[in-house]
């Protein structure tokens, strides 16, 4: 089996493994018919048929802030035989909590109380159900509900109770944590990425935003996929759905100024506030917080959406019109999804919308620096230009002695001059040979600057020059120049890049 098919059969048995798990619970419709009694002065189990009791649906069943004592009566149901033994009662809710089954103590979750004295309980819980207690015919279920330490209100508290195989509840919850663990460790390396690049002496404002996009998107994750790892009391799940909230609208925020810096420079910061007070009110005013976190990096995204047509409009400039498409995209896929937006679906959009944002500013990046190197190249050529008219006349012949006679040299008659101990080697376009008597740093510094020191042996006249060639021999790269009259000179690999600039520089 190769090891591309043994990865594919991985992923299938780990998606398979989690589709498992969610099918071992067995829950109690949100429809399912309970009767409610709230109690004010005691903890004592009611009759359910008081003044204080209700008939009612247990979608509708809020413990916070108050203490509920609900019946449910339901028939031994036959997918129970289907479920591996033990069996578990599992409650996934807001509260602290008893439960009684036919009459019989299952446990206690915390302990509820009508007052503050209650012992804050689990959000998820499990308890043990011995099977000689439920009976085949009907059944009655009494669970005892308070949350007098809340936080915050929550629409709908109590997110699941039903029967299961006998386990930790954290099996159940999250299941697709180890993809959300590895979108954390992008975010983070991000992070690390652009908190170096935060430093750089370049314009630094779009890297400190995505240092900030990666940190808040790496810390909502954190508390999104905690529930999944950390077994924590009730009090704390309003502290972390604050904390996503939270981040989502930050998260938000940060792309709608990063849009704003490069679409409206002069006016970015009116459509920052605008588009700052419109998600805010929004977020403040929207039901739930499943919809606060979406409204949060939704109505950004679509002011974005807004600007980039209006930027793409004016300018007609194709990187605005890829831009415009790819967030897009995104916006509506998140609203696509909303239903289902929580969890691990939201980060894999952050994610993909991160990935756009880091290969545009990349792209970006290169640009720019191929725009420094041709400015860098025409400032070489400038200064070329003025040294070359501010070279004396008097260094356009050199003295040399032959046989005890001096006899000057015109300077553009030399290809390249070599020192050869107490002497240097000047070599003619005519291919002859006469000896300077001196240095070749005494030398280079009658020479113009069309002369240009190549190695620690050579000084080369540019105009002179071919070509830059490198040969390869034994696995290392030899560079040399090659001249008008055939003639090689070697290069030294710390000179190249010079040689190459002022080659450029004269052509």
């Amino acid at each position: 089996m190769s090891a591309q098919t043994q990865w594919l059969m991985s992923f299938f048995l780990m998606f398979a493994s989690c589709i498992a798990h969610t099918s071992e619970l067995l829950p109690f419709s949100h429809n399912q018919a309970v009767t409610v009694c709230e109690l004010t002065n005691n903890n004592t189990q009611p009759r359910f048929n008081e003044p204080n009791c209700i008939d009612t649906t247990l979608g509708q069943v809020d413990p916070q802030n108050t203490n509920l004592w609900i019946k449910i009566s339901f028939p031994y149901p036959d997918a129970l035989n289907t479920i591996n033994k033990p069996l578990g009662l599992f409650l996934f809710a807001k509260s602290a909590s008893s439960i009684y089954l036919n009459g019989e103590l299952l446990g206690h979750n915390g302990l509820p109380a009508v007052d503050s004295k209650e012992v804050v309980g689990k959000m998820d819980t499990v308890f043990y159900v011995p099977e000689q207690l439920l009976r085949q015919s009907s059944n009655e279920l009494v669970v005892n509900l308070s949350a007098q330490q809340s936080v915050i209100t929550l629409r709908h508290p109590i997110h699941f109770i039903g029967f299961g195989h006998f386990k930790s509840p954290q099996s159940f919850i999250q299941t697709f944590n180890w993809l959300g663990l590895i979108l954390l460790g992008a975010f983070l390396v991000g992070a690390v990425y652009f908190l170096k690049l935060s430093f750089s002496p370049e314009n630094r404002s779009p890297y400190r935003i995505f240092l900030f996009l990666c940190l808040l998107a790496a810390l909502q994750l954190c508390a999104e996929i905690s529930r999944g790892f950390i077994h924590y009391e009730y009090v704390w799940h309003d502290i972390r759905l604050i904390v996503v909230t939270a981040c989502s609208f930050l998260f938000g925020l940060c792309i709608l100024l990063y849009t704003s810096m490069k679409m409206f420079e002069k006016s970015a910061f009116h459509w920052f506030y605008g588009g700052l007070l419109i998600t805010l009110l929004v977020v403040l005013f929207a039901p739930g917080f499943d919809a606060k976190t979406t409204a949060g990096v939704f109505f950004p995204l679509i002011i974005g959406v807004i600007q980039l047509f209006i930027g793409w409009y004016k300018t007609k400039q194709q990187n605005y019109l890829v831009w415009l498409l790819v967030q897009l995209v995104i916006t509506v896929s998140i609203l696509l999804s909303a239903a289902s937006f929580h969890e691990i679906t939201y980060f894999i959009f952050i994610g993909m919308l991160l990935c756009y944002f880091f290969w545009q500013q990349a792209s970006e990046h290169q640009h720019h620096l191929l725009i420094l190197q041709q400015e860098k190249e025409k400032i070489a050529k400038l200064e070329y230009i003025l040294k070359q008219n501010s070279q004396p006349a008097s260094a356009q012949k050199i003295e040399v002695s032959i046989a005890g006679k001096l006899e000057l040299i015109n300077v553009a008659d030399l290809t390249y001059c070599k020192a050869s101990g107490d002497y240097v080697e000047l070599h003619l376009v005519d291919n002859t040979e006469k000896l300077y008597s001196g240095t070749l740093k005494q030398l280079e510094t009658l020479l113009p600057n069309d002369f240009l020191r190549v190695h620690r042996s050579f000084v080369v006249n540019l105009q002179q020059v071919s070509s830059l060639s490198t040969k390869s021999t034994n696995e290392k790269a030899n560079n040399h120049l090659v001249l008008k009259n055939n003639a090689e000179v070697p290069v030294s690999r710390r000179l190249v890049p010079s040689v190459r600039g002022s080659l450029k520089s004269i052509s």
